[in-house]
């Protein structure tokens, strides 16, 4: 955006509070000329507020704004030009669109106005959202073409209306014929307009929520849906499976359902909304300003106050690193869990062939993960600081993982080189890992291999483990010890164990059948020969089951066993967790990226096990989170544990 100054009225009036536009054009006008005035936010007119995305300032469009030449990018030009024809506006109406209300050349006034976006967006007696034209030739060819897109989306409130009840099996199986291309729903529409960059920009997130829901309305070309209307139509996709990719496919299903789950979130339970949980969920979120990926949330976040007033000289390295050294402060959460997150958002995730400039302790937020409604393991519900955005109706749970017990973090920070020393102890060192098709960000790789362990307490012939017990534990170990995927429902010890066992029998007796799901088939044929006490694990497996009955084909479809099979996908595929066992033959799920020779540490502050990678003489790099069989509530910190407290120094 640039603007001109020729000696007429000052464009920029020396900024009280806002600036608002005023554009008098009518219907069919050819020229477009605005005006601009200050106003204090406390006392300004009524006014609607715009958010939308600026798209690429290659290509610019002439306007007139207190008779200046101002120029502003095609997406907003089109809109600009689209209101003369939206009867529901007039000449009078007052607008505050940020390209055009805040002077771009001025750093100062920009994060000014960035700090306040917040009010302005709550001020506004109405938000209008522009998503483009309904075909619309300056977004990609997936999201090109919407026409029909809001009409759809009306049919899917239609549908959803006549066939509402308590009942949700009910109401999915009234919907299903949607999915049938005689209903004649254009699905291809709805999922190009869900594909638009406006779902997936991380600023309009905080406009989306802040903005009074009753004055919310979308706008594609001429045709408009309410805040209201559009929710319960992406609630029917859901209902109708919209995720499939016949319909809208994961990536546009996503983009709506996860803004109704915000929605939910911060109408019911605002307070909660920690600003670490939504810089996870919002990890595949597009942003100009790396810095952006926080300053943009603070808006709605419980504990903005993490982060200090918003610094234009501030790097990325001094922003993100700031974030951790807050949060895990005594004043503040006094945890070392944030840095769990580097499990995900590390410089490995962003296939980047940039410089590392970040410690492996503080998560690179700049890395594009997909949002997850529970990302790591210390993302658990009973955590203060952390926390994730799982159903609204799923309560606080006093369920946690406490590997430290209840001490606190012991830590300093050297700020010439942002190492972190900490203490805690060793538990033991990876061995052997299971082999993986999955990145720890759950995407599908070429397939990690299986590693063998090499140690004697894994190699020895005869055990005195028997192979139940081993299978016992697996069994946990797939569920990360959790009944359910939010992690806040504590399992019997042998719960999902007879589900394991049928799994296996059924496989056993025709591994091609179509009773086994096809995730536990895929990861039984990666990890059946990894040695687990002297045998290999079909070997146990084998064992355990040659006198077990094969399971009826009902078994499978409902029950214990679906649950067990989701559980199995949470932790292998979602969280991409790979099956390891150390050299004293513990077992547990490992990060993707773990190696044999990492350590299984305990450190104090932290409620999940860590892998750190010796790197040199008695420092270490962070690798991600571990669950480790018998050690997640405080075990190895327990004065009768013989583990010797130590300190690390993490680079």
């Amino acid at each position: 955006m640039s603007a001109f100054h020729n000696g007429r009225k000052p464009l920029f009036e020396p900024l009280d509070t806002i600036r608002l536009l005023q554009m008098p054009w009518g219907k069919g006008a050819s020229t477009f000329d605005g005006d601009l005035v200050p106003f204090a936010l406390q006392t300004s007119p009524d006014f609607v507020a715009l958010s939308y995305t600026w798209g690429t300032e290659m290509h610019t469009q002439p306007l007139s704004i207190n008779g200046h030449d101002f120029y502003v990018t095609e997406n907003l030009y089109s809109f600009l030009r689209r209101i003369p024809d939206l009867p529901e506006f007039s000449p009078d109406t007052w607008w505050w669109v940020d390209a055009i209300c805040i002077n771009q050349n001025d750093v100062k006034e920009k994060n000014s106005q960035m700090a306040i976006m917040g009010k302005i967006y709550e001020s506004a007696t109405q938000t209008v959202v522009w998503l483009g034209e309904e075909n619309d030739a300056h977004f990609g060819e997936e999201s090109r073409d919407c026409r029909y897109a809001i009409e759809n989306l009306y049919r899917l409130c239609d549908e959803m209306e006549r066939a509402s009840g308590n009942d949700k099996a009910a109401n999915r199986a009234a919907m299903e014929w949607l999915r049938d291309p005689k209903s004649g729903l254009d699905w291809g529409a709805v999922r190009g307009l869900l594909l638009r960059p406006w779902w997936r920009r991380v600023w309009t997130l905080q406009e989306f929520l802040i903005s009074d829901r009753s004055g919310m309305r979308f706008y594609c070309g001429r045709n408009s849906i309410s805040r209201h209307d559009l929710e319960s139509a992406i609630y029917a996709t859901w209902l109708c499976k919209g995720w499939d990719p016949q319909l809208l496919g994961k990536e546009a299903h996503e983009a709506g359902w996860n803004r109704r789950r915000m929605s939910q979130w911060y109408n019911e339970r605002k307070y909660e909304m920690g600003l670490v949980a939504m810089l996870a969920y919002v990890g595949d979120s597009g942003v100009t300003n790396a810095e952006d990926r926080i300053y943009s949330l603070l808006g709605i976040a419980k504990d903005a106050h993490l982060v200090g007033s918003l610094d234009p000289g501030s790097s990325v390295e001094q922003v993100y690193t700031s974030l951790v050294k807050t949060f895990i402060q005594p004043e503040h959460y006094d945890s070392l869990d944030i840095i769990c997150y580097s499990h995900l958002f590390n410089h490995d995730a962003r296939n980047s062939e940039d410089e590392r400039i970040l410690p492996s302790w503080v998560p690179d937020w700049r890395a594009h993960v997909e949002g997850k409604v529970v990302p790591v393991m210390a993302s658990q519900g009973s955590s203060e600081g952390t926390g994730n955005f799982r159903p609204t109706w799923v309560r606080n749970s006093k369920v946690a993982y406490r590997a430290s017990g209840s001490t606190k973090p012991i830590f300093t920070i050297d700020p010439s080189n942002n190492t972190l020393t900490c203490a805690g102890v060793v538990i033991d060192t990876i061995d052997g890992l299971g082999g993986s098709k999955y990145d720890d960000a759950g995407e599908a790789i070429e397939s990690l291999p299986l590693q063998q362990p090499t140690s004697d307490s894994n190699l020895a012939s005869a055990s005195s483990i028997p192979s139940k017990s081993v299978l016992e534990v697996i069994s946990r170990c797939l569920a990360l010890d959790r009944k359910d995927r939010y992690l806040s429902e504590t399992m019997a010890p042998d719960l999902f164990y007879d589900d394991f066992l049928k799994f296996c029998k059924a496989y056993f007796r025709r591994p091609a059948s179509s009773k086994v799901p096809v995730y536990f088939r895929d990861w039984f044929n990666t990890n059946r020969s990894l040695l687990i006490n002297g045998r290999a694990l079909e070997d146990h497996c084998r064992e355990v089951t040659k006198d077990m009955a094969v399971p009826e084909a009902k078994f499978f479809r409902e029950g214990s066993l679906r649950k067990f099979y989701g559980r199995l996908n949470d932790t292998v595929i979602t969280m991409a967790r790979r099956l390891a066992v150390t050299e004293k033959g513990y077992l547990g799920m490992a990060a993707s990226r773990a190696r044999r020779g990492d350590l299984v540490c305990v450190l104090l502050g932290c409620s999940i096990p860590v892998l750190l990678r010796p790197v040199g003489e008695d420092t270490f790099e962070l690798v991600g989170e571990c669950y480790l069989d018998g050690f997640m509530d405080g075990e190895a910190v327990h004065g009768d544990s013989g583990l010797v407290r130590r300190e690390f120094r993490i680079l």
